[in-house]
């Protein structure tokens, strides 16, 4: 099976020029009887990368902006308080303010991966049901559509999401039939129908979920997720359904881990470089994350690094978008013979080695060599413009840091353990404020989900005076959440283990699309809002996941309001591809809230209702008999 037939099952016959077509007739199928399980596995890739072999499935078109995690975000988050993409005006127009055109390339990249996806599943279910493969009738090959099903399903989710009369397709679809749009309502009975049938069926015939694919967990995950947003899909609630599919999953996965909740023991954990143990089916008995993409980087016992698949998507991109090394190297600390090291205060430096013993920094070498230190650092300390290398602002893994009061925000990739740096995201001041800071400069929290931000500590504003790529440093925090440490089993950074890992991109961390977390949120929301349940069992979710977070600084909710939920959902879950929607759903994206160049005015305004909907890309339009959406 190649990408041009799946594009064209979807209704391209005559858009041969905008998805990489192959055949070029696209109503000849690729001859796959013999490879039934490498057909399936391009259903998985074209979630983790690019396509085939990494390579971009449309054609001259950015194959990153079109992978699917990086494409979800770019219509789930950039537009909205918790991140924006500062640079690339020709690709992503006015997308940071809440307006888009139909022309723009961004527009184009998560609308045709959500095509491309949609239809390899299509096509896979097809040839199945034809006989195609030689395996199409066995157990194996029924286990493979369901899971079809589900991931297709995933993709209808934020089909939805995005357009308000989005167009369908199944299995029932032939090559070169035009879809329809039969109204969203209609799809989303005919999507939550779909995947209701196929966790009837692991209901009642237990399956076990292997690392890295989809199972039960996955496919009620992603109903619940629908149902939370069916009076938008639908113009009905859901909420029962949406409490109903949670608590099954929370009744199977929250009992065990953190406290007992099933959550793993750091929330740093979740997102850094070996986190497929906290995966269904991977090696920790926690199974926070539901559904994994995984990527996989590593380092062998030979001392080898290992690239079995990875992606300039997922966690790479969560890093890099971010990071951005700027004027902080290691400090030239002040060698004394056989002494420690002093810090800026005069007092010793202390580092922890591996077994958590704290020792002062010493220097025991020789005296030739002991000349040459003190010689660079009486060199760095001569002048007023070179003497903040002799002094100590930062410690991370144990290595001291200087700052450049010359640059706009220090920041060094090594923090993160990574060296790819973009400069490409600052998040908004109004998603700054929502969590719990310690002290009216917003540098410091309890909160470990801030824990590897560059605030102004680092020199950083949470203003955000421009959305400029130029201005990088002095409009906004570096919102980091990805990192490519090692975590030990105890959810702490394991500093030689990664240590071993290389720092070069692309990076070997699972992108956690979505996890159990999610689950008790949605659980919570749906209580709130009707949906069964108890108020003193939301307020039970709610503080599973606000304990993991604050640690031992935790002080339990004793009430909870929707708009204290709504706050936590964004801290427990930015940049997890979902916050467009939850703004959506609760009202809050058109009126009801603003934030910071929201509707292109520096302070927020409204934005008119027609942009609820994103719009079907030009290229699309011209070549098929698909309707526009409303306002474009």
């Amino acid at each position: 099976m190649t990408l041009g037939v799946a594009a064209t099952a979807l209704g391209f016959s005559s858009c041969v020029n905008d998805l990489d077509m192959s055949p070029v007739d696209p109503n000849v199928k690729t001859d796959v009887s013999k490879d039934m399980d490498a057909v399936f596995s391009d259903i998985y890739l074209n979630f983790a990368t690019f396509g085939a072999n990494g390579d971009s499935p449309v054609k001259d078109f950015d194959g990153g902006m079109a992978a699917f995690q990086r494409a979800i975000f770019t219509g789930e988050e950039i537009p909205t308080d918790e991140a924006s993409w500062i640079w690339d005006p020709e690709k992503f127009g006015r997308l940071n303010y809440g307006y888009v055109t139909p022309d723009l390339p961004c527009v184009f990249g998560f609308y045709s991966r959500l095509i491309i996806n949609i239809t390899l599943c299509n096509q896979f279910i097809q040839n199945v049901q034809d006989g195609v493969f030689a395996d199409s009738d066995s157990a194996r090959a029924q286990e493979y559509v369901r899971q079809a099903r589900i991931l297709r399903g995933a993709c209808y989710y934020y089909m939805m999401s995005f357009y308000e009369n989005p167009p369908y397709a199944d299995e029932t679809t032939h090559v070169g039939e035009q879809p329809t749009q039969p109204g969203r309502a209609e799809v989303y009975r005919l999507v939550t129908t779909d995947l209701e049938d196929v966790v009837s069926y692991y209901t009642a015939n237990p399956t076990q979920t292997y690392y890295g694919f989809v199972g039960l967990d996955a496919a009620e995950a992603i109903l619940a997720k629908i149902y939370l947003n069916a009076e938008v899909f639908s113009g009905t609630g859901a909420y029962d359904k949406c409490y109903a599919h949670s608590k099954a999953i929370i009744d199977r996965l929250g009992n065990s881990g953190k406290y007992g909740t099933g959550l793993a023991p750091t929330y740093a954990a979740l997102f850094g470089a070996n986190n497929q143990k906290y995966a269904i089916g991977g090696s920790d008995a926690v199974n926070e994350i539901i559904w994994t993409i995984p990527a996989s980087k590593y380092v062998n016992e030979s001392g080898n690094v290992v690239e079995n698949l990875t992606s300039w998507s997922g966690s790479t991109f969560l890093i890099a978008a971010w990071n951005g090394s700027n004027g902080a190297p290691v400090t030239i600390a002040c060698p004394t013979k056989d002494a420690a090291y002093k810090d800026k205060k005069g007092e010793d430096l202390l580092f922890t080695d591996d077994n958590d013993v704290q020792h002062i920094y010493k220097y025991t070498t020789d005296d030739a060599e002991f000349e040459k230190m003190k010689s660079e650092y009486d060199e760095a300390n001569k002048s007023n413009k070179t003497a903040w290398k002799t002094v100590v602002s930062k410690m991370v893994a144990d290595v001291p840091y200087s700052f450049d009061p010359d640059a706009t925000g220090h920041l060094a990739g090594e923090w993160f353990n990574a060296t790819e740096s973009w400069k490409c995201m600052v998040a908004r001041k109004s998603f700054v404020r929502k969590f719990d800071w310690l002290d009216v400069e917003m540098s410091k929290s309890n909160d470990s989900r801030v824990a590897f931000w560059a605030t102004s500590a680092e020199g950083f504003t949470p203003d955000n005076p421009s959305l400029v790529g130029d201005d990088w440093g002095q409009n906004g925090y570096i919102a980091i959440k990805y990192t490519n440490w090692v975590f030990d089993n105890d959810g702490e950074i394991d500093y030689k283990a990664s240590a071993i890992l290389p720092m070069t991109a692309p990076y070997g961390g699972d992108y956690a699309a979505i996890r159990l977390a999610e689950v008790y949120l949605m659980a919570a929301e749906s209580i709130l809002k009707g949906g069964g349940g108890s108020n003193a069992e939301a307020l039970k979710y709610v503080n599973n996941v606000r304990q993991r977070a604050y640690g031992e600084h935790y002080t339990p909710w004793t009430s909870l309001s929707m708009s204290e939920l709504q706050d936590e959902r964004c801290r427990e879950l930015y940049q997890e591809n979902n916050r467009r929607t939850d703004l959506i759903r609760w009202n809050q994206w058109c009126t009801g809230y603003t934030w910071e160049w929201k509707g292109d005015f520096k302070t927020g305004t409204n934005l008119p209702e027609y942009t609820k909907s994103y719009p079907i890309p030009t290229r699309v339009i011209t070549s098929s008999s698909l309707q526009q959406q409303k306002g474009y």
